[in-house]
């Protein structure tokens, strides 16, 4: 992850240096980003922008005092898409049909799929490193035993680490990338031996006469380290854990119901995934490492083969809605699922694995209708002017700012000044126009933005007070239309500022405060404080 961090700050300086030269609202397969190279297209940090004329449209970014945060409004043409960027894991699978399937690989939301194998083999249950840099997979010929095969992450110089008359499958890394775990029955049974990723050395771990097989080794480092595997020691398929040296083996699970395909937590929490029995079908279910069990999918036709994204936002899996295809669940609110690959007649998606990030689009906020990951729509289709946070690790929060487009040549936004101290206040922002209509911000994948409505009041200007730490929007004061004595502009400042114990404290004629979800809090005030996250009114 620290890798991804440094990629998108580069990317956040690079597009801050540089700088660049509506109507509300507008399913089908996402249209994707637009080519770099098209007109009006241009990086703006994490963000890929594309306008309706590259003419007049202005990156301005913002000083935000000490706060992590970089803020930059965008505006001066329409904007017709936007999306944020970030490090998403890649998927390699396999893709086929009895015992002819070959490896792909993809984005994390399908698209770009690329075909790294193509032959007669059986490669399946495909494993990147943890370097992103190689894949470790199974490849079966027909008549033929089972051997672990390594190759590049591109599908070139692949090199099969066993050779022999036994079957050798289901490999999976160790944490820091030199030894592979992977069962085999080479000692007349099946067992979960590992071996040094140029083949040599292979030890038995499990050393008992029950079939033990699909190893998946930990992230975590020191004695935390473990190997998750199935065993049939029971009654019938159940989940065990072993230390990396096969000592202290004891099961996860025991019950009358089979469990297999371990899938550790990329991030290290200790949580494990595995696929499972529910109402008649398999189903991914997940023990959090404080012991809570849970079921994170409900497909009709079952759901298979868990692998976790790298930040733990999704578990993939192979659906069998249709006929095996990919599907991404997301593991937080709002927990939609999507279908990621559509396999071609008579041929399954299957054993998907997540890493080997590269930059990617994350979401698509401005875009039109479709554009978004699994066919879905962006908060908005349009925009005529945005501001955007974004920090060390990407995209953060987008306010959408309403005007009339008559008024488009009345518009004007100006940073306020921060208090240099620490901790950071308020980032502070007047928009100006003959009438600012509403703003809105974007509320998160599958959420309704935030609405803040402000043409009931008719104002020539707001203020806008963004929180240093996450970017959301803390308050909009609307400022009194006596402070425009000319009309459109401001003969002076609209607010005065000072830092007090920590806060910020703003002074003017405001006709309406309003707090950080939309709601009104008074009609009129001169003092209003600005602190954790929350704004109060003084008088």
């Amino acid at each position: 992850m620290a890798v991804a961090r440094l990629v998108i700050a580069a990317i956040v300086l690079i597009g801050l240096l540089t700088g660049c030269g509506g109507p509300e609202d507008a399913v089908a397969p996402p249209t994707g980003p637009p080519e770099m190279d098209d007109p009006g297209v241009q990086r703006v940090g994490p963000l890929v922008v594309r306008t309706a004329s590259a003419a007049g449209f202005v990156a301005q970014a913002i000083p935000a005092g000490r706060s992590p945060i970089s803020f930059v409004a965008l505006h001066g043409s329409t904007i017709t898409y936007l999306a944020s960027q970030a490090m998403l894991d890649r998927v390699v699978f396999s893709r086929g049909f009895c015992d002819d399937f070959d490896l792909w690989v993809c984005n994390l939301d399908g698209s770009n799929a690329v075909r790294l194998i193509n032959n007669t083999a059986a490669d399946c249950c495909p494993s990147w490193s943890p370097d992103g840099r190689r894949i470790v997979f199974s490849r079966a010929r027909p008549t033929l035993d089972t051997e672990i095969v390594v190759m590049n992450a591109d599908g070139s110089g692949p090199v099969a680490l066993t050779d022999n008359a036994d079957r050798d499958a289901d490999p999976t890394w160790s944490p820091e990338g030199r030894r592979i775990a992977f069962e085999t029955d080479r000692t007349g049974n099946s067992e979960i031996f590992v071996m040094y990723d140029d083949g040599s050395g292979a030890v038995n771990l499990t050393q008992n006469p029950a079939r033990d097989i699909q190893p998946d080794w930990t992230p975590a480092q020191g004695a935390d380290r473990a190997i998750a595997f199935v065993t049939d020691r029971g009654a019938s398929d159940d989940i065990y854990t072993m230390r990396e040296d096969g000592s202290s083996q004891w099961s996860v699970t025991s019950n009358s119901v089979h469990e297999s395909v371990p899938a550790w937590d990329p991030t290290a929490s200790g949580s494990l995934a595995w696929q499972g029995l529910a109402l008649g079908h398999q189903e991914i279910f997940i023990r959090e490492y404080w012991g809570d069990l849970r079921a994170v999918t409900g497909t009709p036709g079952g759901a298979a083969e868990p692998a976790w994204s790298s930040d733990r936002r999704f578990i993939c899996f192979s659906s069998a809605v249709g006929y095996y295809d990919l599907a991404l669940q997301e593991l937080d609110t709002p927990q939609r699922q999507f279908t990621i690959t559509h396999s071609p007649g008579g041929l399954m998606d299957r054993w998907p694995d997540l890493g080997s990030p590269t930059l990617q689009t994350d979401r698509v906020i401005i875009g039109p209708a479709g554009s978004d990951w699994g066919g879905g729509n962006p908060p908005w289709a349009s925009a005529y002017a945005v501001i955007a946070a974004f920090g060390e690790q990407g995209y953060l929060n987008l306010v959408r700012i309403g005007i009339r487009p008559g008024d488009l040549d009345t518009l004007q936004i100006s940073p306020l000044a921060s208090p240099a101290q620490s901790p950071p206040t308020p980032i502070g922002v007047v928009v100006e126009a003959a009438e600012v209509v509403n703003v809105r911000e974007d509320g998160g994948r599958g959420n309704t933005p935030v609405l803040w409505q402000l043409d009931a009041l008719d104002p020539t200007a707001a203020i806008l007070y963004f929180d240093p730490w996450s970017g959301k929007l803390q308050s909009v004061l609307v400022v009194a239309d006596q402070s425009y004595p000319t009309g459109a502009r401001a003969a002076g400042p609209v607010v005065t500022q000072r830092a007090e114990g920590g806060a910020l404290v703003a002074e003017g004629s405001f006709v309406a405060v309003l707090d950080g979800t939309g709601a009104r809090i008074a009609d009129a005030a001169s003092v209003v404080r600005l602190a954790d996250g929350a704004v109060t009114v003084v008088r």
